[in-house]
This record gives C-alpha cells, sequence and structure tokens, in this order.
C-alpha cells in the first residue's frame, strides 16, 4: 500500500521511502493501529476498535492509539497524512489519496467505549459542581468575603515538540510556595514524556488545603478531560511525589 512518499510494508512492519528506499520500523502499536486503518478503508474505527485489533481485548491503551496515530502523520507528512482522518467523538478513518473526495463516511459498531463512559460521568460531575459551587459560594459570602484567585502558568516543552501548559490556581498567598512545588514535579514528569495526550493541566488547592484538585485537558479534537482528587489529612500535607506520580501514568 503506498502513502504518498513511503509504501506500507505490513509483513516487515515498515515504511518504506520510495526514494531513498529507506524503511522505518513501526513500533507494535503504530503497526497494530495503521494495518486495521488501511484495512478498512473508508470505515471509521473507534479508539477501543484500534485498541484491540482482531482481538476481544484491549492489545494496547487507547492513548498508545493517539500517540500512534500522531508519530504516523508525522512520518508520512502531507498530503499524506491527511489520509488519516480523525472522525469528531467516533475515532478515525483511513480515505486513500485518490478517494478523498467521494469517500463515503462509515461507522462501524458504534458503542461506548469504558473511557467514553468515564468522560461522561467526569462531565456529570463537573457539571453538578458548575451549579453548586456558586450557590455555596452565595451562602459563604454571608459569612466573610472570599480572598481573590490568584494563577501562575508554565510550559513544559517535552522531546516530541509537544508544549503543555501547568496552571496553579489558589486563593491564598501562604499557599503559592507549596502549589509551585507541585507544579515543579508535574513539569518535570511532563517534560520526560515522549508523547502526551494532554495540553493543558490545573492544579487547585482546597479552602481548607487538605484536598488537591488535578483537571487535566486532552489535546487535539477529543477533548477528553481526566480529573483526580488527592487527599492528605495530616498536618503537612504532601499530595504529590515520585511513588504516586509512577503508579497514576501521569504520560498517559
Amino acid at each position: 500500500m503506498d502513502l504518498g512518499q513511503y509504501r506500507f510494508i505490513p509483513d516487515q512492519g515498515c515504511l518504506q521511502h520510495l526514494e531513498s528506499g529507506e524503511t522505518k520500523l513501526l513500533t507494535r502499536s503504530e503497526l497494530l493501529v495503521l494495518t486495521q486503518l488501511i484495512g478498512s478503508p473508508g470505515v471509521t474505527l473507534s479508539k477501543h476498535q484500534l485498541s484491540c485489533g482482531d482481538s476481544d481485548a484491549p492489545l494496547i491503551s487507547e492513548s498508545a492509539v493517539v500517540k500512534a496515530i500522531f508519530t504516523i502523520r508525522h512520518t508520512l507528512g502531507e498530503p499524506a497524512a491527511s489520509s488519516i482522518h480523525t472522525v469528531p467523538k467516533e475515532g478515525y478513518q483511513f480515505v486513500p489519496m485518490g478517494q478523498r473526495e467521494s469517500a463515503p463516511v462509515k461507522s462501524e459498531g458504534k458503542r461506548l467505549t469504558p473511557k467514553v463512559v468515564r468522560s461522561m460521568q467526569i462531565l456529570s460531575v463537573v457539571a453538578v459542581l458548575l451549579v453548586s459551587i456558586p450557590l455555596l459560594y452565595q451562602t459563604l459570602s454571608h459569612h466573610y468575603q472570599t480572598p481573590p484567585l490568584s494563577t501562575s502558568v508554565q510550559e513544559v516543552h517535552n522531546d516530541f515538540g509537544q508544549v503543555i501548559q501547568v496552571e496553579i490556581v489558589t486563593s491564598s498567598q501562604s499557599n503559592i510556595g507549596a502549589m509551585q512545588k507541585y507544579a515543579d514535579l508535574l513539569t518535570n514528569q511532563f517534560s520526560g514524556c515522549v508523547y502526551s495526550p494532554w495540553k493543558k493541566v490545573k492544579l487547585a488547592l482546597s479552602h481548607d488545603q487538605q484536598m488537591l484538585n488535578i483537571t487535566m485537558f486532552g489535546a487535539g479534537k477529543s477533548h477528553d478531560i481526566r480529573n483526580m482528587k488527592i487527599s492528605d489529612f495530616r498536618a503537612t500535607p504532601e499530595f504529590i511525589n515520585p511513588s504516586w506520580l509512577k503508579q497514576v501514568s501521569i504520560c498517559e
């Protein structure tokens, strides 16, 4: 299968440049994703389907699917990269270069994946919070004046050329130092990611300083949201440490 300047050779798991003959070996994730897309031209395949291949259970994570799509497009370059379409809220579709104008959009097996369900649950919680927080502020304002919020943003650059924003939100000047420490830990972790599906991370500390909320916003058109709450009721909380970062797989 020819892809612009490259030929896909699935048996060897590589892309071969048509002019130079040089080959680029594909990772396991890239080979799995590209084989399925090219094998089903014009069919929209969800991230879950691409993660499973011919298996009933996922062989790779959905974030690995996103990374594979990004890397394949980057390798192919334009115009071949545009053959891999993003179908919003559905998945990805391969349309051969000569069929772009006439190819109908097909969708195969629409179903809610566990990740979609989790995202819907998170959005439901966010919606409830958006309604309840103003009411809570109105009640509390009768007892004391809420201090103004202060924010600061720093950018992270990884080896893949991505830029990730880490934002601190706090209502107390005394919390800025501690919050900056947590932001620095996340910044160092993201800078070591080969690829990250996240474009922005927001840190917010609760008023009693015993809960840290971390919200990560997806890159591209996926609009994924990952929300984590860390509670620590000790006198001197420690919300983020190397052990915790390793457990939560922050790069994915």
